[in-house]
């Protein structure tokens, strides 16, 4: 071999060794990235986000997080989650009053596999989009006292489209409840807090009303308001007094329960201030909607004929702070639980 060969030969191989090394680059190697921005790496930058970014480590959602996706984070900030009794700093220990399938499925549920940059969407149309739990999240971008905002599950979001190399943040004021199922009829029925008002339900012959594709609003009263409620000619204390109830009366009563349409708190907020005279529930009559929109679980219901005491949402003894009874999203609707049987 000359000298001029072999020369030859090794620039071959320095271009060749080049080339090689030039295509090793990030897209070689994903959840690599050191640069600071992707969505794991800002919220464990941003003391805000403590609380969330522990939850997302519980049930292994970082390395999700750190991938190219894009994904688009729900996210509830601290404030959020320390209404519901969690605290920054935390540690796994922190989540015990969550039950840990649902936590798992509310930590999967804040997490959309697309970059939504929500500040585009068109006004006034809510859009469902799914979440890598499974269930839909339901976004709407209106405009408030002059101001363009976005509604997520009924909640105005606190900061929009904050942009991370592999997605979107989008921070929120509270830790939405996980849409588990398709329909309100299998939601009350899985509840067993709401145990007898499923059976009441059936016994009124409304169960199809709620399995079915049109949505509606159900503000469904716990066992404990059923059993505490007094309603001349219906003992709505037992599961026997429910059996043995007339359906058609019972079917009245339940009826103002239950608004046509999608309403989570905020909505429902917003319906009172335009329309002050009340809502109207499927039985034809009005509903009164009050409370304080900053509070949390603030808002209240007040029947014709429940003398001027309203329903709040229920916040039973034996719960932890954790739990939170108001919008509970379901594929046809939305369902709060109350305190207090409404009476027309």
């Amino acid at each position: 071999m000359t000298m001029e060969n072999s020369l030859r030969r090794q620039v071959i191989f320095i271009l060749l060794l080049a080339l090689g090394t030039a295509g090793c680059g990030k897209e070689d190697a994903p959840g690599m990235e050191t640069d600071g921005s992707t969505i794991n790496f800002v919220l464990k930058d941003n003391f805000s986000f403590g609380v969330l970014y522990a939850g997302f480590n519980m049930v292994s959602l970082l390395d999700t997080l750190a991938a190219h996706g894009p994904y688009t984070v729900l996210a509830p900030n601290n404030d959020a989650f320390s209404l519901q009794g969690i605290s920054y700093p935390t540690n796994a220990y922190s989540f015990q009053f969550f039950a840990p399938d649902w936590f798992r499925q509310a930590m999967r549920y804040a997490v959309i596999p697309q970059g939504l940059a929500l500040g585009s969407l068109p006004l006034n149309t809510v859009r469902a989009y799914k979440t890598i739990s499974g269930g839909n999240v339901y976004i709407k971008t209106l405009v408030e006292a002059g101001d363009t905002i976005t509604m997520v599950n009924g909640f105005k979001l606190v900061s929009r489209d904050n942009a991370a190399s592999n997605g979107f943040i989008q921070v929120l004021p509270q830790l939405l409840n996980p849409e588990l199922y398709s329909t309100s009829a299998s939601e009350v029925r899985s509840d067993t807090t709401t145990a007898l008002f499923a059976a009441a339900m059936q016994r009124a012959g409304l169960t199809a009303l709620l399995s079915g594709k049109d949505e509606y609003t159900v503000l469904a009263p716990s066992n404990t308001a059923f059993i505490q409620a007094s309603i001349n000619g219906l003992d709505l204390s037992s599961l026997d007094g429910i059996l043995n109830a007339d359906p058609a009366k019972l079917a009245t009563l339940l009826q103002y329960h239950i608004i046509r349409g999608r309403y989570f708190e905020g909505d429902l907020y917003r319906y009172a201030s335009a329309f002050p005279e009340g809502i109207t529930t499927m039985n034809g009559a009005k509903l009164m909607i009050g409370g304080n929109p900053s509070q949390f679980k603030g808002i209240t219901f007040l029947g014709a004929g429940n003398n001027g005491l309203p329903a709040g949402i229920s916040v039973p003894s034996q719960y932890s702070p954790a739990s939170n009874n108001a919008n509970i999203p379901v594929g046809n609707g939305v369902i709060h639980i109350i305190n207090q049987v409404l009476i027309p």
